[in-house]
């Protein structure tokens, strides 16, 4: 069939990269066999290697129509659903091409990548939305900064990263003392003497200092929320956002609850 021998020259073309002669041919080839599933997907493949994304959501979307089973389709409207943004869409079209073939490595990788998007996203909303609240409490700057961290956990390249120091910054300027019980062993009383001091320089506002003493304190004991806390923020003071990140994150795998607004102030004795 003369379609047939249009649809391989379309192919040679696509080898060839040149995407434009594989257009031409494969809008014939589409205009003669409407039903052909794999003309469709091949074209729409072409409008995305050429960027012409309106073009791709058409023809990918009239490819799924023409072969509801093609895995193929739905993983690459699924990519032109998500280079236009819009996500959520694009996570409904990998989910469908992997229940049609479970081993669709591709529609599993960009699933799992384009979810991670989408909570970045929420996380990095929630968060926001009550840092610019006109009249943000403690709680919401706490939950703020914890929603700011899970974003950039998340997408590394968060808008929220923007937004951690700034948050941190006020929740600095409103933080309280946590007395925190703890009978200190003779083992413990370096961690306890670098805890003390880190504490001081918190009181301060000395930053370097913050960083020195518990970074020593992490060197005897490394399992306590208070210190990555604190450490946390003397990093995102210095710019060091992804430090700062990956401490707050160990804050919150230790203590789900943990109050940011709070820093912790050891205060050794006998614990009733």
């Amino acid at each position: 069939m003369k379609t047939d021998s249009i649809f391989e020259q379309a192919k040679r073309a696509l080898s060839q990269a040149d995407f434009e002669t594989a257009i031409e041919l494969l809008g014939e080839v589409v205009v003669e066999d409407s039903a052909n599933v794999e003309a469709w997907t091949q074209l729409g493949a072409c409008y995305l290697e050429t960027r012409q994304l309106p073009l791709a959501l058409e023809t990918l979307g009239r490819a799924v129509n023409a072969g509801p089973e093609h895995a193929m389709a739905h993983y690459l409207l699924g990519t032109a659903w998500g280079s236009c943004g819009n996500l959520e869409r694009a996570g409904e079209c990998y989910r469908r091409a992997l229940e049609i073939d479970p081993q669709h490595a591709k529609a599993e990788e960009f699933l799992v990548r384009t979810e991670s998007l989408v909570a970045s996203r929420e996380h990095f909303r929630k968060g926001l939305a009550l840092l610019q609240s006109p009249q943000a409490t403690a709680a919401d700057l706490n939950q703020a900064l914890s929603e700011f961290v899970q974003s950039v956990a998340l997408f590394d390249q968060s808008p929220a990263r923007e937004s951690l120091a700034d948050c941190a910054q006020q929740i600095a300027a409103i933080s309280t003392e946590w007395p925190i019980a703890f009978e200190v062993t003779r083992d413990l009383e370096l961690w306890a003497a670098a805890c003390e001091r880190g504490w001081q320089c918190v009181r301060f506002r000395n930053w370097t200092g913050v960083r020195a003493a518990y970074e020593e304190a992490l060197a005897y004991r490394w399992q306590d929320a208070f210190v990555h806390h604190a450490l946390g923020f003397s990093l995102a003071e210095a710019g060091e956002s992804d430090e700062a990140v990956k401490a707050w994150l160990r804050v919150l795998e230790l203590d789900p609850g943990y109050d940011f607004t709070r820093f912790g102030h050891l205060q050794p004795g006998k614990v009733n």
